[in-house]
């Protein structure tokens, strides 16, 4: 039996094309290998789009009889294959939606072409099935002429009436498709599922996201949400609108990547957050050493979607997407994946990463700027000395640079490195600005510029930089406590603590912002609080780092040395704390500043200034200061570091 006779030549919808009388599903011209009983159960949908075909008729239409004991296996099977060919999902459908315990549904609009339409709608086409079909092709042009001398004009009119209501139809849904309601202005991408049926591929999934997310943010556009927040929502079984409204944007990106040996495809949705509206969908096949061409084309995709006019500049960096080197692509993606987990041993294997990948490829910048912030957190993390993290940090960057002057990563991790170790600030700042302009939704320089402004005490820029990045990456612990760092020094302290209690109940272990409400409540001369919160955190940690017995005693003693003596008592006590803990020179100046000893203050100072400690670098705002401004002593070493007037 034949059920394709007596049927339309063509049927379109989105980028695909089923040619009945090929018996061929096409995407963009190109043909799309489907079995037949997956290419019947669509033609059969496609008859009747918006209608719920039945399991049952599909049975009587498709399988013969005699074939019903399989019958369900075998629909299953199909619509399964046919969704893989079409991109589409069971769960977001947006071409064929599951109508529970009853059939399926095709819910894409439908263009359908009589053999005429398609004679007359195609005959300029280059796609390569028109290319091929040769003398058949005039032969069915003949044929239509026939055809068409044969049909009475009232005919012809009801035809081009019918196809040009639907054209319409089409270009009105495409329209309103396409045309984004105005709370559109903000993006997350969501972690892409990883289809290769390998868990240890999932780095490999969770670095395209990262890196479709970095593509994204650099196009100054919409506000895309970083990876950081995104990355929460992998397996989550909240809802599209659940998701936007925690994440505060107006649609979201969601997709799979299916990696089988040196090809990657990826299928991406762009989904509107109020609605839970499909907007478009597209799928991108390539081979692994394309995958910067794919990152390209599909940022150029979503761009177009979202009405977004690229720059000729923007266009050109797209168009000249060299190819990569996929082992060291790979080792890249494993290089990131390590560096933001930000542990002792996570930092140590990103750096073996990064050198494999630059030993693989040594013209790879990325990698290189990947390495300059492992060295730039690692003394702070790993106990790798300052300055050797800070020169090993310099030379990664201006290696990245060199290689790629337009990489927000490499400008970043130099403005890093002006600042904190060679105290140049006016090019650190450049540096932060270029980094901006080169990725406007990069929450991390936002954070950091935001830290660089509040030491220039430029106190309203800089809590205007750390809002901006709590709104690009509202659920990393990491961003709020910055913004309570820079609150805190404007003595916004209500706010401060508000966005310390942010960070921690994001992430209960995130301990440095207890301990910086430390800071708040000495601030506030509320010492009790102080007091408490300072036990609190010591406690935690004295018997899994071992701290010595009689710092732990010094700890236990602040209640007693504040109820004997008041203040005094109590920044003597963290006098002794701070000698046990071994920490910097800076934060015993802040111990004898507060005390009221401004000699032995400005010779902790002095001492931190010619270690090169970039603790100093809070000398010109910090409030425990205060008393030492006046000292031609403390005048002269804010000179010597090189602050701006």
């Amino acid at each position: 039996m034949d059920h394709l006779v007596q049927l339309p030549a063509v049927f379109r919808f989105g980028a695909f094309e089923v040619d009945l009388g090929r018996r061929e599903l096409l995407k963009h011209g190109t043909r799309v290998r489907l079995q037949e009983k997956p290419f019947l159960v669509l033609v059969e949908l496609l008859r009747r789009p918006g209608e719920v075909v039945t399991r049952e008729e599909l049975r009587r239409q498709l399988w013969e009889p005699g074939t019903f004991v399989d019958f369900d296996e075998g629909v299953n099977s199909a619509v399964k294959r046919l969704r893989a060919c079409l991109g589409d999902s069971a769960d977001k459908p947006i071409y064929i939606e599951t109508v529970a315990r009853s059939g399926y549904r095709f819910v894409a609009p439908v263009i359908t072409l009589t053999p005429t339409d398609k004679d007359v709608g195609q005959e300029s086409s280059s796609s390569p099935a028109t290319q091929e079909r040769g003398v058949a092709e005039s032969e069915s042009r003949s044929e239509s002429k026939n055809f068409l001398d044969r049909r009475s004009w009232f005919q012809i009119a009801v035809v081009a009436g019918v196809l040009l209501a639907s054209v319409a139809s089409y270009s009105i849904w495409r329209r309103r498709a396409r045309a984004l309601p105005a709370d559109i202005r903000s993006v997350a991408v969501l972690p892409l599922r990883n289809l290769s049926g390998d868990p240890s591929q999932d780095y490999f999934a969770d670095g395209i996201t990262d890196e479709i997310t970095t593509v994204l943010a650099k196009l100054a556009g919409p506000r895309v949400t970083s990876r950081t927040s995104s990355i929460q929502y992998k397996n989550t079984h909240k809802s599209v609108p659940e998701i936007a409204r925690e994440l505060n944007v107006g649609a979201l990106i969601e997709g799979s990547v299916e990696r089988s040996g040196d090809r990657v495809r990826v299928r991406i949705q762009l989904i509107e957050a109020s609605s839970d509206r499909h907007l478009w969908a597209e799928e991108y096949d390539r081979q692994l050493n394309d995958v910067l061409q794919l990152e390209g084309e599909l940022a150029q995709d979503v761009a177009r979607e979202v009405q977004l006019q690229l720059t000729e500049p923007q266009r050109q960096e797209f168009a000249h997407a060299h190819s990569v080197n996929p082992r060291a692509f790979e080792n890249y993606l494993q290089g990131r994946q390590y560096w933001s987990l930000r542990t002792t041993d996570s930092l140590n294997k990103a750096v073996e990463y990064f050198r494999r990948a630059i030993e693989d490829d040594p013209g790879d910048a990325r990698s290189y700027a990947g390495l300059a912030h492992c060295y730039i957190v690692m003394p702070m993390l790993t106990g790798l000395p300052q300055s050797e993290g800070f020169e090993k940090a310099r030379d990664a960057s201006a290696k990245a640079l060199a290689l790629d002057d337009s990489l927000p990563e490499a400008h970043l991790a130099s403005a890093e490195v002006l600042l904190y170790h060679d105290w140049k600030f006016a090019d650190a700042e450049r540096e932060f600005v270029r980094t901006l302009q080169l990725n406007p939704s990069y929450s991390t320089a936002h954070q950091w510029y935001a830290e660089y402004l509040g030491l220039m005490g430029r106190y309203d820029q800089a809590i205007e930089q750390a809002r901006h990045a709590i709104v690009l990456d509202p659920l990393s612990p990491i961003v709020h406590h910055q913004a309570a760092n820079v609150l805190r020094d404007t003595g916004r302290y209500e706010e401060a603590i508000a966005e310390y209690d942010a960070a921690l109940k994001i992430s209960p272990s995130f301990q440095i912002s207890n301990i910086e409400r430390v800071r708040v409540f000495i601030l506030e001369h509320n010492y009790p609080a102080a007091i408490d919160q300072i036990r609190s955190v010591i406690g935690s940690y004295a018997a899994a780092l071992h701290y010595d017995p009689a710092m732990v005693g010094a700890v236990e003693g602040l209640p007693a040395a504040y109820k004997a003596d008041g203040e005094k008592g109590f920044n003597r006590q963290c006098v002794k704390i701070d000698h046990y803990l071994a920490r910097p020179h800076y934060y015993l100046a802040r111990d004898h500043a507060r005390l009221g000893d401004p000699d032995s203050a400005l010779a902790e100072l002095t001492r931190s200034y010619q270690s090169h400690d970039l603790e100093i670098l809070w000398i010109l705002t910090d409030p425990d200061m205060n008393l030492l401004r006046p000292d031609p002593r403390f005048q002269r070493l804010v000179k010597a570091i090189g602050f701006p007037n």
